[in-house]
Order: C-alpha cells, then sequence, then structure tokens
C-alpha cells in the first residue's frame, strides 16, 4: 500500500479495482483523496497528467444508485462507465511506459 502523496497509489487503486478487490464507490472516495488532495501535481508527467484529471472527472460523478441515473442522465457515470474509464486510463499509462522502453 503507498501513502495517499504517493502517485503510485493512484495505479495501485487502478489495479485494486479492476481485479474486483475494490468496489466503485470506494475506488472513487480513494482516488478523490489521494487525487484532489493530497497529491503534488508536480510529481506528474504530462500524459499522467491529462489522463488523471480525466479519471478525476469521471470518479467525480459516478454513482451505484439506478435511482440517481434515471432521474438526472448525462450527470453521473455509471459503473461500466467508470469501469471503462479505469481501463482506457491504464492502457494510455501502459503505452507511454511501453514507448519510453522501446527508445
Amino acid at each position: 500500500m503507498f501513502e495517499k502523496d504517493d502517485k503510485k497509489r493512484l495505479y495501485w487503486l487502478m489495479d485494486q479495482y479492476l481485479s474486483g478487490r475494490i468496489d466503485g464507490r470506494t475506488f472513487c472516495d480513494e482516488y478523490y483523496y489521494s487525487y484532489d488532495l493530497e497529491i503534488d501535481y508536480e510529481t506528474f508527467s504530462g500524459v499522467e497528467q491529462k489522463v488523471f484529471t480525466e479519471l478525476s472527472s469521471v470518479s467525480s460523478r459516478f454513482s451505484e444508485f439506478r435511482e440517481d441515473i434515471e432521474q438526472h442522465p448525462g450527470a453521473y457515470f455509471t459503473e461500466k462507465e467508470l469501469r471503462q474509464k479505469i481501463q482506457e486510463t491504464q492502457e494510455k499509462l501502459n503505452r507511454v511506459e511501453k514507448n519510453k522502453g522501446s527508445h
């Protein structure tokens, strides 16, 4: 486990969620505590800053309640949309890492 101000914690949280060890609400809460409250954005690369900010936009408007989704179309993201965004974020970060290694 990583401290809340360590950007490695964001990578770990994505892994925990995608492997089913934590649920969407827990992911979003913990992501908020780390990304929005604790981490020094100066530690991010340009790509990390972009994709983590995009993920923050989705995670901050996640709702596990069907009623929220139905009553307020477009205001909240579903579990499926959250999972897709986390997978997309991981893929983008992995591509950057892979490209670094190929030079």
